[in-house]
């Protein structure tokens, strides 16, 4: 009887486990930017240009229920690979930095296709986080992740876009819980075979 209630136990345990009980990034919460306020983007008929000057195109910047904060993303003339939507570019990297009260992430955007519609046009790419401070890791932005990142612009102006987070990371002492549980679990068949 002890055998199953041990058994029954490990087994609860493992499902907490695997449900994400103790995961490191509990909340992956996408990042969403724009309209811009300063700079301009155009699309021509052989690059797209981020305008900028110095100081780069920037704008506002949202995170679920966290309070407004900004984005900057760095100037840049993106030459076309091709001839047609979709457009694609050679390899490419711009700054990209959010701000929302007191977090900060940092990195590098590399656009990688463009579609255009009529007046739109909608980019696509990746994001590779440079740094980021606590409330963008546990949200999932951690330094060295690479996550998607698409934004739209419409008449010169980015409109809205959006960092999707990657996924949850279990924690050390998660993954130490699902090895122990593991044996336990194997241990108990063993014993009962």
């Amino acid at each position: 009887m002890a055998r199953k209630l041990t058994l029954t136990v490990a087994l609860v345990v493992l499902a907490m486990a695997f449900t994400g009980a103790s995961f490191a990034n509990v909340i992956p919460t996408q990042i969403t930017f724009g309209p811009n306020t300063t700079g301009s983007i155009n699309v021509g008929t052989t690059a797209a240009t981020f305008n900028g000057g110095i100081l780069g195109i920037s704008g506002y910047a949202w995170q679920a229920n966290r309070p407004q904060g900004n984005f900057n993303l760095s100037s840049a003339t993106l030459n076309y690979a091709n001839n047609n939507s979709p457009y694609t570019f050679g390899p490419n990297n711009q700054a990209f930095t959010v701000n929302i009260g007191t977090d900060t992430v940092t990195g590098w955007l590399s656009v990688q296709a463009l579609f255009i519609n009529a007046k739109y046009g909608f980019f696509a790419g990746a994001y590779k986080i440079a740094t980021s401070t606590a409330g963008f890791v546990n949200t999932g932005f951690a330094p060295g992740a690479v996550v998607d990142i698409d934004f739209v612009t419409y008449n010169g102006q980015l409109s809205s876009g959006e960092i999707n987070p990657s996924a949850p990371t279990p924690e050390p002492g998660t993954i130490a819980m699902v090895g122990t549980g593991l044996l336990a679990a194997a241990g108990m068949l063993r014993r009962k075979l």
